[in-house]
C-alpha cells in the first residue's frame, strides 16, 4: 500500500526499515496519527499492513470458507492429474462424487443469499488457476440463480465454469494460451470423465463469441451454448479485474469495455444479468474518490454496480455516502480489495 493511503488502525504485516536497514517499526504494530506522520517524514513510501476494519466488512460471504476451499481442492485434484494423454484420463469415481457432492452444496448455500450477492464475498483476488476456476464458478451460479436456471442446469454451469480451463493441464506452462489448445483438451478430457455433454461444452467454447469472432471454431451465437456464453462473461471479468488491480487500472474501464462487447464478444442479455449479481467494488474496498479521500465501501446495490455505499473515516467518526445520490462523486482508485 502507498504510504498516503495508509491509515489509523491499519496493522503493519512487515517490519518497516529506512534506507539504512534501520528498524523503524515492527511487523504487527497498529498505526497511529504519528507514526504514519513519522513514517512520511523519513521518506517510507509503501507499507504491507493489515486493515482490522476492512476485514471486519468482509464477514458475510456467498458461501462458508471451508466449502470454498473444498470446490478449490475439487479441481486442483483434477488438474494435478496432468495426464500423460486424452485417451487415458479416467478420475477415478470417488473424485467426481466429492466434485458432484461440493457443487450441489455450492448451489445451495448461495441460493440461500442470491438477494443479498452484491454485498457478500464472492471473488477473491485471483492468485493461481485454482482461485480463478473457483471465482468463475461462483460469479456464474449467483448469475444463474438470479436468472432461476433450474438445477440440472446450475449444476451442469458450475461445473462447467469451475473445470473450464481444466485442458490448461495438458499444455506446457510457457504455451498456456498458445492458439486456445486448452479449450479443445478440456473438452476431450471432461467427455472422458463422463460429466454432462454440456460440461464439455463449456470448456470447449468459453472463447466463442457473440459474433462468430471468437476461438477456436469462430462459432456464431446460435451456435454456442447458453451456459457457455455466460461462462465466457464470468471468465472475461475474473481476468481483466484481475489485470486491472494489477495494473492499477480503473474497473470502470473493465466495465465499460465488456458493455462495448455487448451482442459482439458478448451475449448482451446475460452480460446486463450478471452486472445486476456482481459487486465492482466488493463491501471491504478500501477505495478513493475524485475528492482525494480515501472511503470504504459498505454496501451495493443492483443496477448500481459502479455507484456503491461509501463510508468516509475522520477524527470524529464517520458519514456514509450513497453515491448513486451524490453524481458529482465518482471513485478514481481501487486502493485494497
Amino acid at each position: 500500500m502507498r504510504m498516503e493511503d495508509a491509515g489509523i488502525g491499519m496493522v503493519l504485516a512487515q517490519d518497516v526499515f529506512d534506507e539504512r536497514g534501520n528498524l523503524l517499526l515492527e511487523k504487527g504494530i497498529a498505526l497511529t496519527r504519528t507514526y504514519i506522520a513519522r513514517l512520511k517524514r523519513l521518506g517510507v513510501r509503501r507499507l504491507s499492513v493489515h486493515d482490522p476494519y476492512a476485514e471486519s466488512l468482509k464477514h458475510n460471504q456467498i458461501i462458508r470458507k471451508e466449502l470454498r476451499w473444498e470446490l478449490r481442492d475439487c479441481f486442483s485434484d483434477l488438474f494435478r492429474m496432468k495426464a500423460a494423454d486424452i485417451l487415458n484420463f479416467k478420475p477415478p469415481a470417488a473424485s467426481l462424487d466429492k466434485l458432484n457432492s461440493v457443487v450441489d452444496d455450492v448451489i445451495a448455500e448461495a441460493a440461500v443469499q442470491i438477494d443479498e450477492a452484491v454485498n457478500l464475498q464472492v471473488r477473491l483476488p485471483s492468485e493461481d488457476e485454482a482461485q480463478h476456476a473457483v471465482n468463475v464458478c461462483l460469479l456464474s451460479v449467483i448469475t444463474g440463480l438470479y436468472l432461476k436456471f433450474d438445477h440440472r442446469n446450475l449444476r451442469d454451469l458450475a461445473l462447467g465454469a469451475l473445470l473450464h480451463d481444466l485442458g490448461k493441464s495438458m499444455l506446457p506452462p510457457t504455451d498456456r494460451d498458445k492458439a486456445f489448445l486448452h479449450t479443445v483438451f478440456g473438452r476431450e478430457l471432461l467427455l472422458r470423465s463422463n460429466l454432462n455433454t454440456v460440461v464439455a461444452r463449456i470448456a470447449a467454447e468459453h472463447h466463442e463469441a457473440f459474433d462468430g469472432s471468437g476461438h477456436p471454431k469462430g462459432l456464431p451465437a446460435k451456435d454456442i451454448h447458453p451456459l457457455s456464453r455466460l461462462v465466457a462473461i464470468t471468465n472475461y471479468f475474473d481476468n481483466a479485474i484481475s489485470a486491472a488491480t494489477k495494473d492499477r487500472l480503473p474497473r470502470q474501464e473493465v466495465i465499460e469495455q465488456m458493455m462495448a462487447g455487448g451482442n459482439a464478444q458478448f451475449d448482451l442479455n446475460l452480460l446486463r444479468a450478471f452486472l445486476n449479481t456482481v459487486a465492482i467494488f466488493p463491501v471491504g474496498s478500501l477505495i478513493r474518490l475524485n475528492t482525494g479521500r480515501t472511503a470504504y465501501v459498505i454496501g451495493n446495490r443492483i443496477h448500481f454496480p459502479l455507484r456503491p455505499v461509501v463510508r468516509l473515516i475522520d477524527d470524529y467518526g464517520h458519514t456514509d455516502v450513497d453515491l448513486v445520490l451524490k453524481p458529482n462523486l465518482t471513485i478514481t482508485e481501487l486502493i485494497a480489495e
